[in-house]
């Protein structure tokens, strides 16, 4: 039996939206199972079809929304990491060479139908989407420069010096969802504003209500992770409940389907691909 995780007090507070917070919840089930270790899941806009990488986020993988067909669109060694879907036939993917010693990234869209690949921006160090893709944001600065958001962005002056990783920007666009490395998951509004630490977790993944989020609580030894749970929270409420008590899976990155009816999610324990259906 996996030890539990005892989260911040501010997120075990009574209470849950009545209408936005599933009510029920079914147990793990396999989804994609592959000769590969897989990792990241990322929907596509219309739910029809998911995306994964590899250990390393070598390589993209795109199945259909039931775990089937899975075929490999992209071999490229950092090809999935922070993998974005623009439509639902293409990826934009940021996969790296090594030139000399360094690491040389490019931007590059991948149809998942014809498994094509097209340059969009091409290798350079230190590559920023804002400067290839003409967008300026909060949410961009944490996507571009995660060692210094802390410092550019006024709001998170007082956590100077630590990385922001994985941010995650609500559906309605209004809200980010992101880790400050050591410190937890915080939400702030798309302007940066109003700043919601919600303590131990990562790997958000917003609901449709961009109210409610999952995130995941990983306890690790040092050396591997020894247990993790899935955590639905209600942001604004600061109360959370725990859709994985009773299974012995690794959860450790997540996403909700669009219509908030599925979570996938990479179990560590045996590289696949795993899914929980919500109920309403």
């Amino acid at each position: 039996m996996k030890r539990k995780l005892i989260i911040a007090v501010a997120l075990v507070l009574p209470g849950m939206s009545a209408m936005a917070q599933p009510m029920s919840w079914s147990e793990p089930q396999p989804f994609i199972k592959s000769e590969h270790s897989l990792m990241a899941p990322v929907w596509s806009p219309d739910g029809s079809q998911i995306a994964v990488t590899g250990d390393n986020f070598i390589g993209i993988w795109v199945a259909d929304a039931d775990g089937n067909n899975l075929r490999q669109v992209s071999e490229s060694p950092g090809a999935g990491y922070k993998m974005l879907w623009n439509s639902n036939q293409e990826i934009t993917s940021t996969p790296y060479t090594v030139v000399d010693g360094k690491r040389m990234t490019r931007i590059e869209q991948v149809n998942v139908s014809t498994a094509s690949v097209k340059q969009v921006a091409p290798a350079m160090r230190n590559l920023k989407r804002s400067a290839v893709e003409g967008a300026s944001s909060i949410y961009q600065i944490m996507l571009d420069e995660p060692q210094n958001a802390t410092s550019m962005i006024a709001e998170l002056s007082d956590y100077a010096g630590k990385w922001v990783i994985n941010p995650v920007l609500s559906p309605d666009g209004s809200r980010i969802a992101f880790q400050i490395v050591t410190k937890g998951l915080f939400v702030c509004n798309a302007d940066g504003s109003g700043l919601i630490e919600l303590g131990k977790g990562s790997h958000a993944s917003w609901l449709p209500d961009s109210r409610n989020l999952m995130m995941t609580c990983i306890v690790d030894d040092g050396h591997r992770f020894t247990s993790s749970d899935i955590y639905c929270v209600n942001v604004d409420k600061r109360s959370a409940v725990n859709i994985t008590p009773t299974s012995d899976v690794i959860p450790v990155t997540i996403a909700v389907s669009p219509d908030g009816r599925r979570v996938a999610f990479d179990n560590d324990t045996d590289g696949a691909i795993y899914i929980i259906n919500l109920n309403y």
